[in-house]
């Protein structure tokens, strides 16, 4: 098996939590830390279903990412380029992850959100 090949099974093997993870936040499995008083049960909801969606979108990035990985580990300047979109992609997101808990916990707080 080539270096890449391995590389590409272990970038989907690190996918995997962050798919669990929103799974267990639709559920209602993962509860809000202490800070979220003022959150309503609806206000709750609809924030993990906001972080689940962006949870499901950081798993689809690295997944994306081990499929390139696994196609084009041998060709240089390619994998350079796929590591930029994907450094970008994950990086972009989980800002948006602690952009929403932070606008969520803001509502909550009776400020503007």
């Amino acid at each position: 098996m080539a270096p890449h090949h391995l590389a590409a099974i272990v970038f989907a093997l690190m996918a995997v939590p962050a798919f669990v993870s929103a799974r267990w936040l639709v559920q209602g499995r993962l509860p809000l830390s202490s800070g979220s008083g003022g959150m309503t049960v609806r206000d709750k909801a609809v924030l993990d279903n906001k972080l689940a969606r962006l949870l499901r979108m950081i798993g689809l990035a690295m997944l994306a990412t081990a499929l390139g990985l696994a196609l084009w580990g041998d060709q240089e300047r390619r994998l350079l380029v796929l590591i930029v979109v994907m450094f970008i992609a994950v990086n972009g997101l989980a800002a948006a992850c602690i952009f929403t808990v932070a606008s969520a916990k803001r509502r909550a707080r009776g400020g503007r959100g």
